[in-house]
């Protein structure tokens, strides 16, 4: 399975890319997993917006875009979740992380899943990381492994 995270936004934290680069490798142990910004593209003279770019990038795959209005799951949940599209035999699944100010309704509209990650307001940068941890959480789950306590 293909797994994409894009995200709006640059690294500012020093932390936050530290932690990002980290959890980038450990998943590629258990998906093909490609995490990158998501910035605009040049288009016949004419600037794309990140969530054109984004649209783009992920045609075709299962997109799952991050909303606070999105589906609230446990780790639980969201392992099976993973483990169905798995077993259904989805090539990619995408997941589109906004800015500080979130995505249009039209981007939202577009998305085979709104998935929050919290009720709290996080940053974009920590709720990305948050996704990320539980990428790798659900990943070791259905591998079978014991980091999930």
């Amino acid at each position: 399975m293909r797994i994409e995270v894009f995200w709006i936004g640059k690294t500012r934290l020093p932390g936050a890319a530290a932690l990002t680069e980290e959890y980038i490798r450990r998943l590629g142990r258990y998906c093909e997993f490609h995490g990158t910004e998501a910035r605009p593209a040049k288009r016949k003279g004419e600037r794309a917006s990140e969530e054109e770019t984004m649209l783009t990038r992920s045609a075709g795959s299962f997109r799952v875009v991050m909303d606070a209005a999105g589906k609230q799951w446990s780790s639980a949940e969201f392992c099976r979740f993973l483990g169905r599209l798995r077993d259904q035999s989805q090539r990619t699944v995408c997941f589109c992380v906004g800015g500080a100010d979130g995505f249009s309704n039209g981007f939202r509209e577009r998305a085979d899943l709104l998935l929050s990650l919290s009720p709290l307001t996080l940053p974009h940068e920590l709720a990305r990381l948050v996704l990320l941890e539980q990428l790798y959480r659900a990943f070791t789950t259905l591998a079978g492994h014991p980091y999930p306590r």
